[in-house]
């Protein structure tokens, strides 16, 4: 396991982010439905998505919850494109 790599949460996130808003364009879903979808306002989806600009972490939800639902929801909007490509 030398050649592990260690990445910051932030790191982490980001790298979560540009997967959820990847899987999302193809399958055209809108960023208010987005939103919507991780259960956070408009103000807290700003913050989450300004740390792909290098803003900080935002305080709330906690950075595992929000992990939680990018995960989910990006492997539900993958089912979906491949069904759609079925």
């Amino acid at each position: 396991m030398s050649d592990a790599r260690h990445l910051s949460p932030t790191d982490v996130v980001r790298q979560e982010l540009r997967q959820f808003l990847s899987v999302a364009e193809r399958t055209g879903t809108d960023a208010d439905r987005l939103r919507r979808s991780l259960g956070l306002t408009s103000d807290d989806w700003q913050s989450w998505l300004g740390v792909l600009q290098d803003a900080p972490l935002p305080p709330r939800p906690a950075v595992p919850v929000v992990l939680r639902h990018l995960g989910y929801m990006t492997s539900r909007l993958d089912r979906t494109a491949q069904a759609a490509y079925a």
